[in-house]
C-alpha cells in the first residue's frame, strides 16, 4: 500500500444549528428535487396529451354506426317503394307498421331510462343519508324522509306509515333520529318482504340443485332465480327495472359482494352447518345444494343493501347465517 497512512478523525459533539452549509452542497441538495419536479411535469404532460388524443375506436364506433343506419334507410326505402309498386294499401300497412315499431322502440328506450334513473335515485338518497346522520344535518335530514316518503307514494301497504311520518314532520329531532323513525315506518315493512323473497329465492335454488342430475339445468335455473329475485327486491324498494338496468343491477351486486368480502362462507355459518348435523345426515349432493342456496342468500342481502334507499341505522340487517338455518330445517 503506497502513500500516507489516512489518520482516524476521532469522535466528537457538536451543535447542529452551528453547521454550514455551502453554496455547492446546497446546490447538490437542490437539483435532484428539481429533476423530480420536471420528470413529473413530463409524466404530466405525456399523460394529458395521451387524454386528449385521436380516439381511432370512437372514429371506427361512428362510422359503423353511420353505414349500419344507412344500410337500413336504403333497406326501408326499397321494401316500401317494392310494396307500394304492388299494391298501394300495402305500401301504407307497411309505413305504419315501421312507425309503430319505431314507436313502440322508443317507448321501450324512454322506459329504460327511467328506470335507470329510479335505481340510481335510490343510491343517491342512501349516500344523502349517510353524509346527513354523519354531519347531524337536519335539514338534509328532512329532506331525505320527505323524498323517501314521496317515493312510496302510490303504494297502499305503506299509506298508514306515511301519514303515522308526516305526524311528526314538526316535531323536534335531530339527523339520525329523523331518519331512524323513517327507516322504522317506511324500511323496516319492506325489509319483512325482501328477506321472505331472499329465503324463498334460496330455497327453490337449494332444493332443486340437489335433486337436479344435470349440471347445465341447475346453472340455468340458479340464474334465472337469481335474476328474478333481482327485478322482485328492486321493485319492491321503489326502482322496477326493466332489461338493462336489471343487467346493470346485477353488476352492481357482484361489485357490492367483492367489495364486502367476497361471496365465501363465513367460519360462524360452517359451525352453524355442522352444528346441526348436515354433513352426517345430508348426502353430499343435498349439502351443495344448501352451499348454493347459501349463496343464493348471499347475492340477494347485497340487494338488499344496493336497493335500499336509507342506510341501516336500527333496522336489523339479514344474515345469512338466519337464511341458511331455514334452509336446513326439516
Amino acid at each position: 500500500m503506497t502513500g500516507k497512512k489516512r489518520q482516524a478523525r476521532k469522535p466528537a459533539a457538536f451543535a447542529a444549528e452551528k453547521i454550514a452549509v455551502s453554496a455547492d452542497d446546497q446546490a447538490v441538495f437542490e437539483r435532484p428535487v428539481e429533476g423530480d419536479r420536471r420528470a413529473d411535469a413530463l409524466l404530466a404532460k405525456k399523460n394529458l396529451q395521451a387524454k386528449s388524443g385521436f380516439r381511432w375506436g370512437a372514429l371506427l364506433i361512428a362510422v359503423l354506426t353511420g353505414l349500419i343506419g344507412l344500410s337500413a334507410s336504403l333497406w326501408f326505402a326499397s321494401l316500401v317503394d317494392g310494396l307500394l309498386a304492388r299494391q298501394d294499401w300495402i305500401g301504407w300497412l307497411a309505413i305504419a307498421l315501421m312507425a309503430l315499431a319505431a314507436f313502440t322502440a322508443s317507448m321501450i328506450v324512454i322506459r329504460e331510462i327511467w328506470a335507470l334513473m329510479r335505481l340510481s335515485r335510490l343510491g343517491r338518497l342512501r349516500q344523502e343519508a349517510a353524509r346527513a346522520i354523519t354531519h347531524g344535518d337536519k335539514v338534509a335530514a328532512d329532506g331525505v324522509a320527505q323524498r323517501v316518503s314521496a317515493l312510496y307514494r302510490h303504494r297502499d301497504d305503506l299509506e298508514w306509515a306515511r301519514a303515522r311520518l308526516a305526524d311528526h314532520d314538526n316535531d323536534i329531532m335531530n339527523a339520525a333520529e329523523r331518519l331512524s323513525l323513517t327507516e322504522r315506518e317506511l324500511m323496516t315493512p319492506l325489509d319483512g318482504q325482501a328477506r321472505a323473497i331472499v329465503a324463498d329465492t334460496a330455497k327453490r335454488v337449494s332444493v332443486l340443485t340437489a335433486i337436479s342430475p344435470i349440471a347445465l339445468i341447475d346453472i340455468a335455473f340458479v340464474a334465472v332465480q337469481n335474476m328474478s329475485m333481482l327485478r322482485r327486491l328492486a321493485s319492491l324498494y321503489g326502482a322496477r327495472p326493466g332489461g338493462i338496468g336489471l343487467f346493470r343491477l346485477a353488476r352492481m351486486v357482484v361489485t357490492h359482494i367483492v367489495l364486502t368480502g367476497g361471496i365465501a362462507i363465513g367460519d360462524d355459518l360452517i359451525q352453524q352447518v355442522i352444528g346441526h348435523g348436515v354433513t352426517a345426515k345430508l348426502s353430499a349432493r343435498l349439502g351443495e345444494g344448501v352451499v348454493n342456496g347459501a349463496l343464493t342468500a348471499r347475492i340477494g342481502i347485497a340487494a338488499i343493501d344496493i336497493c335500499r334507499p336509507l342506510p341501516f341505522m336500527k333496522g336489523e340487517r339479514p344474515r345469512i347465517r338466519d337464511i341458511v338455518a331455514s334452509l336446513t330445517r326439516p
